[in-house]
């Protein structure tokens, strides 16, 4: 079984947030490849069984502007049989709290994907939620192994 993680990053945090996610992914056992979503083409999608998508959130709920033209192009592809699950920071403070983590999540259904965990909304400083975001990753991964 192989993951990928795709990430769209502007300050750096999901990248973080992405590498926490990998390290748990490991520990239960899976490969995984982490890409920033600017290298990275929709249909890489089906070399993998479980997709793991990461966004902050902008502005009134936009994800990052580097994920747009590839969460637009995901419209219509077939990832039936795949797990997926999404991630990102984003600032409680602000009504549209963590909005990309939904977008995504509800794209992959779109798609045909199962989802495997509940969305990791990180409130505030990555660094702080480590151990949260590297246990998630473990137990979204060791739910299919």
């Amino acid at each position: 079984m192989q993951a990928i993680i795709i990430y769209g990053t502007s300050t750096g945090s999901t990248e973080l947030l992405a590498g926490y996610i990998s390290d748990g992914i490991k520990q239960a056992g899976i490969d995984v490849v982490i890409r920033n979503v600017i290298d990275t083409d929709v249909d890489d999608m089906q070399d993998y069984d479980i997709i793991f998508l990461g966004s902050s959130t902008w502005g009134e709920g936009d994800m990052q502007d580097d994920f747009i033209e590839f969460y637009d192009a995901m419209a219509g592809l077939d990832l039936s049989g795949k797990k997926g699950a999404a991630f990102g920071p984003g600032d409680s403070s602000y009504d549209m709290f963590c909005e990309a983590v939904n977008l995504l999540e509800e794209r992959l259904k779109d798609c045909g994907a199962a989802i495997i965990a509940p969305g990791l909304r990180i409130d505030g400083d990555v660094v702080e939620a480590e151990e949260a975001a590297i246990e998630w990753g473990r137990q979204a991964a060791t739910a299919l192994v």
